[in-house]
């Protein structure tokens, strides 16, 4: 059965990156010179990943799509300083599926490349939903390339005493753990989701991408919960180590931003 596109399988590979790439096209953002590429063969992927057992395997997207897609990657770009962008991200590619195991990934990360998927097809790819995958994949580079700069210590002792992390995201699925809402028992605990308990990492992803897209919900269960507030806290402190800018009142102003545009 395939998987619901709301899930975000992370996978963190310790390999080689390939550097022959295949692309249906390219593009540099203006304002950084990251690459987006549009792939349409498996060249992309590190040559670990296309054997029988990861079996990867892409759809790409239409020429139609990459103008609306360099767009919404524009506006993500643009909540990071210009620097820091060309420092920790190479290179985005996007395309309209990709499945590794057999299983559709709506996006996944590699050292300092994020791979993206946009499916026409499905209501579930929204601007919206694309650039939090965005965020939440960034945020994995971000922890590998600033290990020391997250309290790992302290976002532990948020959790329930008895609480024990899932072993990813695929035993999360297998185990029918894989839902992305926001669930108020959870919450309770100090998780925004189900998907938030498969690891510390898709924990700290999920709390990522609500902090640089923003919504009414995501800020007042923050004011509301102490421990969600705690965490919040915690990450916006590692960003604040990569970089001052980001503060309390500049995650706070996506949201007010974007309303403000509405």
């Amino acid at each position: 059965m395939a998987l619901p596109y709301k899930i975000w399988l992370c996978f963190v590979f310790i390999l080689s990156l390939s550097p022959k790439l295949g692309a249906q096209e390219t593009y540099y953002d203006q304002s950084n010179g990251v690459e987006i590429l549009f792939p349409s063969n498996l060249t992309v992927f590190p040559h670990q990943w296309t054997g029988k057992k990861i079996n990867p395997d892409i759809r790409p997207l239409s020429p139609e799509e990459t103008t609306r897609l360099e767009e919404v990657l524009s506006h993500a770009f643009s909540k990071y300083p210009p620097a820091m962008m060309n420092l920790y991200l190479d290179r985005v590619c996007v395309m309209k599926s990709m499945k590794f195991y057999g299983l559709p990934y709506g996006g996944t990360n590699y050292q300092h490349t994020v791979y993206l998927s946009d499916d026409t097809d499905n209501p579930w790819f929204s601007d919206e939903y694309i650039e939090q995958v965005f965020h939440h994949e960034f945020s994995s580079i971000l922890l590998r390339d600033f290990p020391s700069y997250f309290d790992k210590a302290r976002w532990l002792e948020v959790n329930p005493p008895s609480f024990r992390y899932g072993k990813g995201g695929a035993e999360a699925i297998s185990h029918g753990m894989s839902s992305m809402a926001l669930d108020p028992s959870l919450i309770e605990q100090g998780f925004l989701s189900q998907y938030s308990t498969a690891s510390v990492e898709e924990d700290i992803n999920v709390v990522a991408q609500y902090l640089f897209t923003g919504s009414r919900e995501f800020w007042r269960v923050v004011e509301l919960n102490d421990r969600i507030r705690e965490k919040t806290s915690i990450l916006i402190n590692f960003y604040h180590k990569i970089d001052p800018v980001f503060t309390e009142s500049h995650f706070r102003s996506f949201y007010y931003n974007s309303t403000a545009q509405r």
